[in-house]
């Protein structure tokens, strides 16, 4: 008798692989895992071929610029940049070292990217989900408040949601300045010009971030408005809220626990795309309040024409978009586990 054979049964009994792979949740979540990692890929690549070949000029026509700007100085500069290699061998040889956190070193400005995408980072993240955030709670409960007062009046239902509409027709910098200027008329101690980092005071962190959180959420609200309130009254119409309503349940918990629960799922997914808008609204949000983030890095690295800084600032808002809608991917089977089935 083997002496090994008990414990590898008694291993394979104890950690069942297949079964737990087999299950449906855990397939759904591996699918989309494998998704979001090939859609990273795929638009690493887009985002490399279109900056380098679509925007015109180089670093090294920059760098060579302060040299005199000859054909040879380009030439040689193009050579210690690498950009005198195949176009697919820049992209293997970016992608390689990306994948290990390592962007290189800007040629314009001399700084390690990785350095300068850390300092950026948790500006603008926290800029998309204070504005997340701030539509949410706006948009949803007015949404639901919106269902419920179209379900009396039509006229009720069009003026609870026209503030929202009005937002949402607003472009981000439109908001922004709007806000600005309110504020310095009538509210001069609310916003702080200068950012605040949040583990340095969280009292002038949220006084440099209310306004453009504001100003980013407010125009996502009216998106989020309209579809709860859509939701809700497809929800409203169902004869389970009929019946409970006829059994004494009270309206707060109907309305706001079960009918709210039942119309989440349409919800959650556009919170997942509106994170995305959001992700889009802070470049030009950070550039109207001057906040340091990488929206306001971007436009810098295309006014630089630094292609190096602006390939990985593209890719990290890319990866943010991609993370923010698979979180609610993954949260979604907590909502209805019959999207897992398949």
């Amino acid at each position: 008798m083997n002496p090994t054979r008990p414990l590898r049964l008694k291993t394979a009994a104890l950690w069942p692989w297949k079964q737990i792979v087999n299950r449906p949740v855990i397939r759904y979540i591996l699918r989309r895992l494998v998704t979001s990692v090939l859609l990273i890929f795929a638009l690493s690549a887009v985002i490399f071929f279109s900056i380098q070949r679509i925007i015109p000029g180089t670093e090294a026509v920059i760098l060579a610029g302060s040299l005199g700007d000859s054909p040879a100085q380009v030439r040689a500069v193009e050579k210690h940049l690498g950009l005198l290699k195949p176009i697919t061998s820049q992209y293997a040889d970016w992608l390689v070292k990306a994948l290990h956190g390592n962007f290189g070193t800007s040629p314009i400005s001399g700084l390690k990217i990785s350095s300068v995408i850390a300092q950026q980072a948790p500006v603008s993240v926290e800029l998309a989900l204070s504005g997340l955030l701030i539509a949410t709670l706006l948009g949803v409960p007015v949404g639901a408040l919106a269902a419920l007062a179209g379900r009396q009046s039509p006229r009720r239902d069009i003026l609870v949601r026209l503030p929202f509409l009005i937002f949402y027709a607003l472009p981000f910098f439109v908001s922004g300045a709007i806000l600005l200027l309110l504020s310095s008329r009538f509210f001069p101690s609310i916003y702080t010009a200068a950012y605040v980092p949040i583990t340095s005071s969280l009292g002038a962190n949220l006084r440099s971030m209310i306004l453009p959180a504001i100003a980013v959420g407010l125009p996502v609200s009216g998106n989020l408005v309209q579809m709860t309130r859509a939701t809700m009254a497809e929800v409203l119409s169902q004869p389970f809220v009929t019946t409970a309503r006829g059994n004494g349940l009270a309206p707060l918990r109907l309305y706001g626990v079960y009918a709210l629960k039942a119309a989440s799922l349409p919800i959650l997914s556009l919170e997942g795309f509106s994170f995305g808008i959001l992700i889009s609204g802070v470049v030009v949000v950070e550039d109207v309040f001057s906040l340091p983030g990488i929206g306001r890095g971007l436009l810098l690295a295309i006014e630089n024409r630094d292609f190096l800084e602006l390939e990985a600032q593209v890719l990290v808002l890319v990866i943010a978009f991609i993370i923010g809608n698979l979180l609610v991917d993954l949260m979604s089977p907590l909502v209805d586990r019959r999207i897992t089935v398949g």
